[in-house]
């Protein structure tokens, strides 16, 4: 179900993610949320929305850790997402891109949204510190390239097209130091 979750969220944002749609999605019985999931809808969207914010985070934790320079890190991400964009005929973007739509005001999703993107963000900036970027800049740098390709994501599907995704990088990709030699 949180698989599942994470998929229709990818599609509908947070407030097109209905337990109906997850369970038929899922294919898991109606009683099974209430069992696995007593807080409800709300704990199933926060499951949810860390598993996608992993699935990323692995990334990203991996190219820091094999010392990928930062440039690469963010054409990595562009490529996933448009892979991921192809692959479902634009149908589907990023969940927390969709999900930080209608979260803003979400005492209980915006700050799982919030705690994704910083966790990303993190990463993002760690990878430019280690090529020698100074810790503030890396920070802001890499929440622009994280909005930046996150935004380019929802025009993307809304055009059809890839291109705002590879604009966004060509964007951002100069604002990446080089590695230290």
């Amino acid at each position: 179900m949180i698989t599942a979750a994470a998929l229709v969220m990818r599609e509908r944002g947070i407030a097109g993610t209905t337990i109906a749609t997850v369970l038929h999605r899922s294919g898991a019985p109606r009683g099974s949320v209430s069992f696995h999931f007593p807080g409800g809808r709300n704990e199933l969207l926060t499951e949810a929305l860390h598993l996608a914010g992993d699935s990323v985070s692995t990334l990203l934790r991996a190219a820091v850790e094999a010392g990928t320079p930062p440039a690469d890190v963010i054409r990595g991400i562009g490529e996933y997402y448009k892979h991921q964009l192809a692959e479902t005929d634009f149908h589907a973007g990023c969940p927390v891109g969709a999900a930080a739509l209608d979260a803003y005001d979400d005492v209980d999703l915006g700050p799982v949204v919030a705690e994704v993107v910083d966790d990303w963000a993190s990463l993002l900036a760690q990878s430019m510190v280690k090529a020698g970027f100074d810790e503030s800049a890396a920070a802001d740098a890499a929440l622009v390239a994280i909005s930046a390709i996150e935004g380019a994501i929802m025009i993307s599907r809304v055009k059809r097209s890839t291109d705002p995704i590879d604009l966004a990088v060509d964007l951002v990709v100069p604002l990446m130091p080089e590695p230290k030699n």
